[in-house]
């Protein structure tokens, strides 16, 4: 169910809407580095899920880029089909995780469902280099899944919380790869873990949050010889409007930080939808790009979510971020809808990622 104020947007076809221009830049930028060669190019973007003029807007913004700029890998950080996940039906009722809880039983083939086309696959199409599709991975976010909205009336709600994440971890498409509730994808100079990330909130669907623990302990052996970057949709800390986060939330983060070993040089999120830089109390890097589809044009980023945060960058502006890695360096950037990239950083091993002035 889509929420009044959006659809009342969408059934005018939003033929006014255009990207906020508000920002917040804390630190001074420094000069732009000279540049390096790129072995990896990474979309980051989320929150993508909702059929409105902004969702085709953004498609259409990160298929223009795709052609001026060749990417190697996309990021879809979760709520990937607005608003309540996959269908539930008799047919999908049959999906089972295999004993591990992470990835779907090979013997099920999911139901065909046009929420996955009508609300993500359709804008991306085009997303393509050297004529085939952009490979996009893709995590799970609390719509993707919704075991605390409105979307179980009539059913048992952790039920068909585990069947919805079920059913996005068994879709198959060019435009939609989720090998599992949590996965690690090795390319070139960089380790990507990605974790289920609804857990940081509670246990849910009979799945665990000790087990996101020990996944992220055994995936991150090799993040020392490699850069290594946590994937999921919910982030550490934000200035946005779900930074009141609570205690239990930041204990489970810290958990997951000392699981990692230190050894992450940023976080890859979404779940706020705007665009954020921040710096963690430990020292990694928190790169927020939610504002793809439902933009919220009033946020001021008046505070933030945990002490000894630190906001680099934040901005209302519809976008999507670029992560770029080459030997020994990498550098990050926000790009509007409209090209232009309107924030950049750039780091040396594992960072920190320093706010530079963009020469793109």
């Amino acid at each position: 169910m889509r929420p009044l104020w959006a659809a009342a947007l969408f059934a005018a076809g939003c033929a006014r809407c255009a990207s906020p221009s508000f920002a917040v830049r804390p630190v001074e930028p420094g000069p732009a580095p000279s540049p390096f060669p790129v072995t990896l190019r990474v979309l980051h973007f989320g929150d993508f899920g909702d059929d409105t003029f902004q969702h085709r807007a953004m498609g259409r913004a990160m298929v223009e880029f795709s052609k001026t700029v060749p990417l190697d890998l996309a990021l879809s950080v979760g709520d990937n089909l607005y608003e309540c996940g996959p269908e539930l039906n008799q047919a999908s009722s049959a999906c089972a995780f295999e004993a591990d809880a992470n990835a779907v039983a090979k013997s099920y083939t999911p139901p065909l469902d046009s929420t996955f086309r009508a609300n993500f696959e359709a804008p991306l199409e085009a997303l393509l280099r050297d004529g085939k599709p952009v490979p996009i991975w893709l995590v799970l976010g609390n719509h993707d899944v919704n075991a605390w909205g409105n979307c179980s009336v009539g059913t048992d709600p952790d039920r068909a919380a585990r069947a919805r994440a079920c059913l996005e971890v068994a879709h198959r498409s060019p435009q939609w790869t989720m090998p599992g509730r949590h996965w690690v994808l090795d390319e070139g100079p960089a380790r990507f873990i990605a974790i289920d990330s609804n857990l940081l909130v509670r246990d849910y669907g009979g799945f665990t949050f000790d087990d996101e623990v020990a996944f992220v302990r055994s995936a991150a052996g090799v993040c020392g010889e490699k850069l290594c970057f946590l994937v999921a949709h919910h982030p550490p800390v934000s200035a946005g409007e779900h930074r009141d986060t609570g205690p239990q939330y930041l204990a489970r983060v810290k958990r997951i930080e000392e699981a990692a070993g230190g050894r992450i040089a940023a976080w890859i999120a979404g779940h706020e939808h705007q665009l954020e830089h921040l710096r963690a109390p430990s020292g990694y890097d928190v790169f927020v790009s939610g504002n793809t589809s439902r933009g919220r044009p009033q946020e001021t980023f008046a505070r933030l979510s945990a002490p000894g945060s630190v906001l680099l960058f934040a901005s209302t502006a519809w976008g999507f971020g670029v992560l770029e890695l080459g030997e020994g360096r990498w550098s990050y950037r926000f790009v509007t809808d409209r090209g232009a990239s309107t924030y950049c950083c750039s780091a040396t091993g594992p960072g920190p990622c320093r706010p530079v002035a963009c020469s793109h």
